[in-house]
């Protein structure tokens, strides 16, 4: 990860050198040696981290708000840097594909201003050979890829431009939480194939019955989902998800050839492994989703916040940290499923007389919904 240590830095905010602004500097209430930089990019907001280290003041992204291409965080990083006298750091020189600021390149935001229609999904797409070829084959309809690893995503991205695949586009969402947004039948088929098995860990696999539930919705009638794995209990696990399923037919296949094959499937097919399918297929037509919540805050003057849990049933807010600067609240909040946690900042803004979420809102899932809700409680809305 990006980072410096400095041994002494001059650092007043706000400041402008560029396409970046660095509005302001905000101290963590607990911790007094940990504070947090509200950064902008083009108006896309992110945090830097400034805490004490053993060898001086370290700067870093905070994970969360860590924004893509990974080259727009060390050049802010290298702006910063300039105001400072180094110990150390790893600022090299942004290579090409740290700099790819891609139109195919989909943000959270984006699924809530397009209305794909009529799209391929695929999760984990991996070295890219599956959903390159997809695309070339079916050039007037959207693919979507989800993909949590940024090489893979860096990869493909620099195959769109090279390939001009114009109708293929890339996210790092959650897919979990992307298949609750999408609108109802609207795909043609959706892929998962060689998901991490996390067998010992089945809570944070991505077919679940929940997300099997989702993606039946989300497919057209008639349409199909298709899981290609090499793990055995995780095929095992799914099988059992499928007889459960009233909404679906299905069918098993073992070994079968595929026309694209990648260069993990290359490996078990090497070791002798046995490969297994199973398709998915959605017998109707679905109500459509409405979404009413803008997640808008009203402003209430408050001067201080503290630390806390709320746990329901279905959801859960977590208040983890505050940060303070002058006449401004910032508050650091874990929302949402227990499984699919959403972190975001809360600006209380006193001058301004605002309170809003800093940058996307978060998606509107149903947890996400009753999460904001408890928010607004708690902050006096």
């Amino acid at each position: 990860m990006p980072h410096f240590i400095a041994t002494n830095h001059n650092l007043i905010f706000p400041f402008t050198e560029g396409d970046y602004t660095f509005h302001a500097e905000f101290v963590h209430q607990d911790f007094k040696d940990q504070s947090l930089i509200f950064t902008t990019f083009k108006h896309e907001p992110f945090f830097i981290i400034k805490t004490t280290h053993k060898n001086g003041t370290l700067f870093k992204a905070h994970k969360a708000t860590k924004p893509n291409p990974i080259g727009i965080l060390k050049d802010a990083l290298m702006l910063l840097n300039k105001h400072c006298d180094t110990h150390s750091h790893n600022l090299s020189k942004n290579t090409p594909k740290q700099c790819i600021l891609s139109p195919y390149f989909l943000k959270s935001s984006d699924f809530i201003c397009k209305d794909f229609d009529s799209y391929f999904l695929e999760i984990g797409f991996g070295s890219g050979r599956h959903i390159l070829n997809l695309a070339k084959e079916n050039p007037t309809t959207p693919i979507i890829g989800v993909e949590i690893h940024t090489p893979s995503i860096e990869q493909v991205l620099r195959q769109i431009e090279i390939l001009g695949l114009n109708n293929l586009y890339i996210t790092k969402l959650d897919a979990r939480i992307l298949t609750n947004i999408l609108k109802s039948n609207s795909a043609k088929g959706i892929f998962l194939h060689f998901p991490v098995p996390w067998n010992k860990k089945p809570h944070r696999r991505v077919l679940t019955k929940e997300f099997l539930h989702q993606a039946l919705r989300i497919l057209k009638p008639d349409h199909i989902l298709h899981l290609r794995t090499d793990d055995e209990e995780y095929f095992q696990d799914a099988l059992k998800l499928a007889l459960d399923e009233k909404q679906c037919h299905f069918k098993v296949q073992k070994n079968l050839t595929q026309k694209v094959v990648s260069k993990y499937e290359a490996r078990w097919l090497r070791q002798q492994k046995n490969i297994y399918d199973i398709y998915y297929t959605s017998l109707k037509m679905d109500s459509t989703l409405e979404f009413n919540e803008n997640f808008s805050f009203p402003y209430t003057y408050i001067t201080k916040i503290q630390k806390q849990k709320h746990v329901e049933n279905d959801f859960f807010v977590h208040i983890n940290a505050i940060y303070t600067n002058n006449n401004c609240i910032l508050i650091n909040v874990n929302l949402g499923d227990f499984n699919w946690p959403t972190t975001k900042f809360i600006l209380i803004d006193h001058q301004k007389k605002q309170t809003f979420f800093v940058g996307n809102p978060p998606l509107p899932t149903l947890c996400n919904i009753k999460a904001y809700q408890k928010l607004k409680a708690i902050l006096g809305g």
